[in-house]
């Protein structure tokens, strides 16, 4: 007995001299988060250049008109599928920002957006760990996320899953269901096609809590109605059962999308889920037992961290507060309740960062980050209606920049066949065959970068002419 009670008395002096508990420091760590929110804020604002952002916006103005949620693309010459908008509701966010304010309001809701995953991540570390961890792990996770914050709906997921995990955790310590993450779910699925991450995430937590006996069959049965219940509001949205459907839609052409590849092995993101992978196993190791809910979900990081580069951001945010957590316990610092300061401090940096970038935004983003737009004025006086056949990075560009006329290729590959991406891409590289596909679509018009391959070839038939030329883009006439 004489001997456990010295060695807590050693274990909390040594604590106590811990950097982390100094007065001198305190207060600097907790305004560590506030630093890190900022960043959130302010790094991904500038050009919007994400060639998915403009289509976007194009779907929420046309669910507007319309009230259409499942239609017949009325945008592409060379689409084959119905049009699913299950991303709705951000879709009709960006549109409002984008009548309102053009493109710098889109900007602007990107870095708004990019703060509430920042937001959802810290709160979630912050209540297992002390500030400094916490903001380890947020810088972190934000290195994760650093090729997937852009303007499109997956922010939603981000944000969502954040949230979604950390209540899971706390059902997991104290046996609650939480029945409010039924609705969240149902927003979650008007907003991107990955809302079903919410019910696995619930689902695994269930089954981890009873492999570690802390729930009997009959109570983990009751908890898992919470995510099964997650998954038949889901039937409910404007867009009905198709919902299920519409992720499949993709599945047959993932190997041509640069997204749905693996990320590479020296990617910073990659490298930076990996860390927090590997701070979870410490932990695990050291403690000398293994959790069940913890082992699942690392796993589910692993998994979703070197398969997709789409999905690595996802795997650290999953698993930002069992990292918080580790590394809590790993260096021994002291948690506690957030004190009125760091809150203060958290509050102010994000109000002051987002006027920042509302102020910043109309020269930042002003103009696209991508797209031919020194070739505007010839494109305007282009018939309306007329076919183009064109890069498919641009498709989306001249969906909202020229509405009047018809790109053959976008970046809403679900909506094409295998064996139309195909022909593209052999148009692209200029290959035997390439009249064909300008016949095949029915355009009139090509909107290419100057360096690509098919240009000289169509132009050195002598049956396409030069319109314009400007900005390392040609438009050339049938």
């Amino acid at each position: 007995m004489i001997a456990e009670v010295a060695a807590e008395v050693r274990t909390r002096a040594s604590t106590e001299r811990a950097i982390g508990d100094q007065p001198a420091f305190a207060g600097l760590h907790g305004l560590l988060p506030a630093f890190v929110l900022a960043l959130y804020v302010l790094r991904p604002l500038g050009p919007v250049k994400d060639p998915d952002a403009f289509w976007h916006v194009v779907a929420g103005e046309n669910l507007l008109n319309t009230g259409q949620f499942v239609l017949d693309d009325p945008f592409g010459a060379a689409t084959e599928k119905v049009w699913i908008l299950n991303q709705w509701l951000p879709e009709v966010l960006m549109n409002w920002a984008h009548t309102a304010y053009g493109l710098p309001g889109v900007a602007w809701l990107l870095c708004l957006s990019s703060l509430l995953v920042g937001l959802a991540v810290y709160a979630a570390c912050r209540r297992r760990a002390s500030a400094l961890v916490s903001a380890l792990v947020l810088a972190v996770t934000f290195v994760a996320l650093s090729g997937s914050l852009s303007p499109r709906p997956q922010l939603v997921t981000f944000a969502l899953a954040a949230v979604t995990t950390s209540t899971w955790l706390l059902t997991r310590e104290d046996g609650r269901a939480r029945w409010w993450l039924v609705p969240l779910t149902w927003l979650w699925a008007c907003s991107h096609g990955m809302w079903f991450i919410g019910p696995v995430l619930g689902g695994i937590v269930v089954v981890g809590m009873f492999l570690e006996r802390r729930v009997s069959f009959r109570e983990a049965a009751r908890l898992a109605v919470v995510p099964v219940l997650s998954v038949g509001v889901a039937a409910l949205t404007p867009v009905g059962p198709r919902l299920f459907t519409s992720p499949f839609q993709v599945s047959g052409v993932t190997g041509m999308i640069r997204e749905w590849q693996a990320p590479g092995l020296t990617d910073p993101g990659l490298l930076a889920a990996l860390l927090l992978v590997a701070v979870v196993v410490v932990d695990q190791v050291v403690r000398g037992r293994g959790e069940w809910t913890v082992a699942l979900l690392a796993v589910l990081a692993l998994v979703l961290a070197v398969t997709w580069s789409r999905t690595t951001g996802l795997a650290a945010v999953v698993l930002a507060p069992l990292a918080a957590l580790a590394l809590q316990r790993l260096t021994r610092q002291k948690s506690s309740a957030v004190p009125r300061r760091e809150r203060i401090a958290v509050l102010i940096s994000s109000g002051l960062s987002l006027v920042l970038a509302a102020v910043l935004a109309p020269v930042a983003a002003l103009s696209p980050g991508i797209g031919p737009n020194g070739l505007d004025a010839a494109l305007d006086r282009l018939p309306a209606g007329a076919v183009v056949c064109n890069d498919q990075v641009d498709g989306g560009w001249l969906m909202l920049r020229h509405p009047g006329l018809r790109p053959t290729m976008d970046t809403r590959v679900e909506l094409y066949s295998v064996e139309r991406i195909r022909q593209y891409l052999s148009f692209v590289a200029g290959e035997p065959g390439w009249r064909a596909y300008t016949s095949r679509v029915g355009c009139t018009y090509a909107l290419m970068p100057t360096d690509a391959a098919v240009v000289p070839v169509m132009r050195g038939t002598g049956s396409w002419s030069l319109m314009a030329e400007v900005g390392g883009y040609v438009l050339l006439k049938a």
